[in-house]
Protein backbone atom coordinates (compact mmCIF):
# COMPACT_ATOMS: atom_id res chain seq x y z
CA UNK A 1 0.00 0.00 0.00
CA UNK A 2 3.00 2.60 -0.73
CA UNK A 3 0.82 4.03 -3.97
CA UNK A 4 -2.89 4.04 -4.90
CA UNK A 5 -4.42 6.28 -7.12
CA UNK A 6 -8.50 7.03 -6.37
CA UNK A 7 -10.77 7.95 -8.66
CA UNK A 8 -14.21 10.29 -8.95
CA UNK A 9 -16.25 11.70 -11.84
CA UNK A 10 -17.74 15.20 -10.83
CA UNK A 11 -19.93 16.96 -13.47
CA UNK A 12 -19.02 14.35 -16.13
CA UNK A 13 -15.04 14.84 -15.11
CA UNK A 14 -13.20 12.50 -13.96
CA UNK A 15 -10.73 13.45 -11.34
CA UNK A 16 -8.04 11.55 -9.39
CA UNK A 17 -6.32 11.85 -6.33
CA UNK A 18 -2.67 9.48 -5.88
CA UNK A 19 -1.46 9.02 -2.72
CA UNK A 20 2.05 7.68 -2.57
CA UNK A 21 4.83 7.09 0.05
CA UNK A 22 8.51 6.19 -0.27
CA UNK A 23 11.50 6.45 1.68
CA UNK A 24 14.40 9.14 1.12
CA UNK A 25 17.97 8.90 0.68
CA UNK A 26 18.46 10.32 4.54
CA UNK A 27 16.56 7.65 6.40
CA UNK A 28 13.07 10.25 6.11
CA UNK A 29 9.52 9.09 4.76
CA UNK A 30 7.95 11.24 1.94
CA UNK A 31 4.28 11.29 1.63
CA UNK A 32 3.24 12.73 -1.99
CA UNK A 33 -0.51 13.63 -2.84
CA UNK A 34 -1.27 14.84 -6.14
CA UNK A 35 -4.73 15.28 -7.65
CA UNK A 36 -6.32 16.83 -10.62
CA UNK A 37 -8.20 16.20 -13.73
CA UNK A 38 -7.10 12.69 -15.88
CA UNK A 39 -7.54 14.85 -19.16
CA UNK A 40 -5.03 17.03 -18.10
CA UNK A 41 -1.26 16.00 -18.63
CA UNK A 42 -0.33 17.85 -15.55
CA UNK A 43 -1.61 17.32 -12.04
CA UNK A 44 -3.60 20.22 -10.37
CA UNK A 45 -1.75 20.21 -7.14
CA UNK A 46 1.53 18.37 -5.81
CA UNK A 47 2.00 18.21 -1.52
CA UNK A 48 4.97 16.49 -0.53
CA UNK A 49 5.42 15.76 3.10
CA UNK A 50 8.48 14.49 5.23
CA UNK A 51 8.21 12.56 8.10
CA UNK A 52 11.15 11.19 10.25
CA UNK A 53 8.90 8.41 11.98
CA UNK A 54 7.47 5.88 9.70
CA UNK A 55 4.43 5.41 11.29
CA UNK A 56 3.26 9.09 11.17
CA UNK A 57 4.12 8.64 7.63
CA UNK A 58 1.51 5.66 7.33
CA UNK A 59 -0.73 7.48 9.83
CA UNK A 60 -0.98 10.40 7.61
CA UNK A 61 -1.46 7.96 4.51
CA UNK A 62 -4.26 6.10 5.82
CA UNK A 63 -6.18 8.76 7.15
CA UNK A 64 -6.21 11.08 3.96
CA UNK A 65 -7.14 7.74 2.09
CA UNK A 66 -10.45 7.21 4.60
CA UNK A 67 -11.11 10.80 4.07
CA UNK A 68 -11.03 10.77 0.08
CA UNK A 69 -13.02 7.65 0.48
CA UNK A 70 -16.07 9.61 2.26
CA UNK A 71 -15.71 12.12 -0.28
CA UNK A 72 -16.35 9.79 -2.94
CA UNK A 73 -13.13 8.50 -4.64
CA UNK A 74 -12.41 4.87 -5.17
CA UNK A 75 -9.54 2.95 -6.45
CA UNK A 76 -11.80 2.33 -10.45
CA UNK A 77 -14.87 3.93 -11.45
CA UNK A 78 -17.94 2.17 -11.84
Amino acid sequence: MNNITLYREVNDKVRYYSLKLQPTLFGEHLFIREYGNVKNKRPTRIIKEYYEIADEAISAFKSKFLEKQKRGYATKLD
